[in-house]
């Protein structure tokens, strides 16, 4: 069974514009997901399907094999947390701790469970020092991990965020980076939405590309390198892809995306020019 199945899926706003066209896509359970493509092109309306805020117009979505309806939305959001773009429109409580006790509590846990939950959450985003602070003390980046921890505290088997990485600096990005790669190895299908084509190329393993509402095509993360569906989506190759291209001497090689592709690549052409011992 899949983690989601979105079946031909379109979705009208009441003015009658298309958002969403006719999209079908499979996300086994366990994915790393990274959905691109340019402003406009439906991310975060695709996202905002897959717990129930919007329903589809035509279509259907399915959670583990259970059809997402506006009768089961409740039930479906215990198993899809969805963090979004800014913190600010998801953090409302006066402690970062009544924040992320806000979901747990509506579910009448007992305080022992609610105490167990809330510090497991805030410890796995490094936030539990901060239990008793107020979220406007809070920087951007810290402010996005406890909106990750209140989705965590729901205990969510999918985790869906909408452009994580939007207006941190290098440095929280790199925490967000970490902290997802967290929740991977916590066993979650992650499905995030993002222009950052760098970022997807280390860390994806599933690529989905949308322009104007429509599905472009779905790859692993290899699909990053594909400048013919790179330039329809609006975007760059990444960096280092872009860098090897310059080179005469790569042009016979696959295109590397990240960091570990390049080195295995540069290791490879240093041993067979004898160059490099070991």
């Amino acid at each position: 069974m899949n983690a989601i199945d979105i079946n031909q899926v379109t979705y009208r706003y009441d003015s009658g514009v298309e958002a969403l066209s006719d999209i079908t896509l499979s996300i086994p359970f366990g994915a790393k997901v990274a959905l691109l493509g340019p402003n406009g092109a439906g991310k975060s309306t695709l996202l905002h399907h897959l717990n129930g805020l919007k329903i589809p117009s035509k279509g259907s979505i399915t959670i583990f094999g259970t059809k997402v309806t506006k009768k089961n939305i409740h039930s479906i959001r215990q198993q899809v947390g969805l963090v979004f773009q800014d913190p600010d429109d998801q953090i409302f409580s006066g402690t970062v701790w009544d924040d992320v006790a806000f979901g747990p509590r509506n579910l009448h846990m007992s305080e022992n469970e609610l105490e167990e939950i809330c510090t497991a959450a805030l410890g796995n985003v490094g936030m539990l020092e901060y239990k008793d602070k107020a979220p406007y003390h809070l920087s951007y980046g810290q402010k996005k991990r406890v909106a990750i921890a209140g989705i965590l505290a729901m205990r969510p088997d999918i985790v869906i965020l909408d452009e994580p990485m939007a207006f941190l600096d290098p440095s929280g990005q790199d925490e967000i980076a970490g902290l997802l790669q967290g929740l991977h190895y916590m066993g979650k299908t992650i499905l995030l939405s993002t222009h950052d084509v760098n970022f997807a190329a280390s860390w994806a393993d599933m690529v989905v590309l949308l322009k104007e509402g429509k599905l472009l095509t779905v790859g692993d993360n290899q699909l990053l390198a594909d400048e013919k569906y790179i330039r329809e989506a609006n975007l760059h190759l990444p960096i280092i892809a872009r860098t090897f291209k310059m080179v005469p001497e790569f042009s016979d090689e696959k295109l590397p995306i990240n960091e570990q592709e390049a080195f295995r690549l540069l290791f490879k052409r240093l041993n067979e020019n004898n160059k490099y011992q070991y």
